[in-house]
């Protein structure tokens, strides 16, 4: 069991060093092609009338003046001490502005996660214990659909059908005008009535392919020697199912879920702009309309260290939850 620990040690110390490696590389090639793109940043905040001298006094008050190997080295050694600079367009520090942002995308994805499960295992029940009806058929068929249906799409569809057509749910925003005047259980009802749009839309196309993983996991699973073995013993299909197929079949999910943070971080770029979510993806979506160097950057760097601290730890917790896949030697 110590030489376990061991190995799940030194296979965290790697990949934090590669991961550490392969978040410089994205930021770096993110700088120059952020830096080399035509457009000026202070373009659309500078005046016309402005005098020469005061433009020049401007672009060196955010460093723009200076040559961008200059810049990259200036910003690199100011990241390191978690600096990542002054927003151009919000005039506030980065970290500042992602601060405030950042814990609404990681609150929508927490549920787009817990939804998406939920409704992936539901359609993966279904189409296997009826898998030889037309129920089961038509939930395979709709999740291969799902699975290709764009994320844009599904929002707009569910914002025209749900806000303009009945009604039913807020297309827009994280809270309802005045919300800061209700009490807190009103405040949460409220949250929870903006955030189902936006979950659902992340959720649906992730929840398709769920469905269908778990759905061959578990076609694969039956005919696995323990499972026969067990039936063969007189087990209850409900105890079988229950105790040795769904939790085997579900724990191959764990590294798909850290595969999903790049994706729901994605999702979030499209869904929070639709439903004007003050979210990062949202954030990071005006600052690149904007030319915002420095907001660009810092999203960059913590989508980057989510993701992949995020694969980091599905892998570490496939290795505990499975031992057939911990590395030896």
């Amino acid at each position: 069991m110590n030489g376990d620990w061991v190995n799940i040690l030194n296979f965290a110390v790697r990949r934090i060093v590669t991961s550490v490696l392969l978040i410089a590389s994205v930021v770096s090639v993110v700088f120059f092609m952020v830096h080399f793109a035509p457009g000026d940043p202070l373009s659309s905040m500078l005046s016309p009338t402005i005098s020469a001298s005061a433009a020049e006094a401007t672009r060196a008050h955010f460093g723009l003046d200076r040559p961008v190997l200059d810049q990259y080295s200036i910003w690199i050694q100011n990241c390191l001490r978690g600096d990542f600079g002054i927003s151009i367009s919000h005039g506030r520090p980065v970290r500042e502005l992602i601060t405030e942002f950042l814990p609404n995308t990681m609150l929508l994805a927490f549920v787009a996660i817990v939804v998406e499960f939920i409704i992936g295992t539901v359609l993966s029940l279904v189409a296997i214990r009826r898998h030889r009806k037309i129920g089961g058929r038509f939930v395979s068929n709709t999740g291969l659909l799902l699975c290709t249906v764009p994320t844009f799409w599904v929002g707009v569809v569910l914002a025209g059908v749900c806000s303009f057509l009945l009604g039913i749910l807020p297309s827009s925003q994280m809270h309802s005008i005045g919300a800061e005047d209700l009490s807190f259980a009103a405040r949460l009802a409220d949250l929870a009535k903006h955030i189902v749009l936006p979950a659902l839309t992340i959720a649906i196309p992730g929840s398709a392919i769920i469905a269908r993983y778990l759905t061959a996991n578990l076609t694969r699973l039956q005919n696995e020697e323990y499972i026969l073995f067990a039936r063969s013993y007189g087990l209850k299909k409900k105890r079988l199912f229950c105790s040795y197929e769904l939790p085997n079949a579900i724990a191959p999910l764990i590294t798909f879920f850290g595969l999903e943070l790049g994706t729901l971080l994605t999702g979030a770029l499209v869904t929070e702009t639709i439903y004007a979510w003050p979210g990062m993806g949202r954030l990071a979506v005006m600052a690149i309309g904007s030319r915002d160097y420095p907001l660009v950057m810092g999203c960059t760097v913590v989508a980057g260290a989510v993701v992949i601290i995020g694969n980091l730890i599905a892998d570490l917790l496939y290795m505990l939850v499975d031992p057939r896949v911990r590395i030896k030697g």
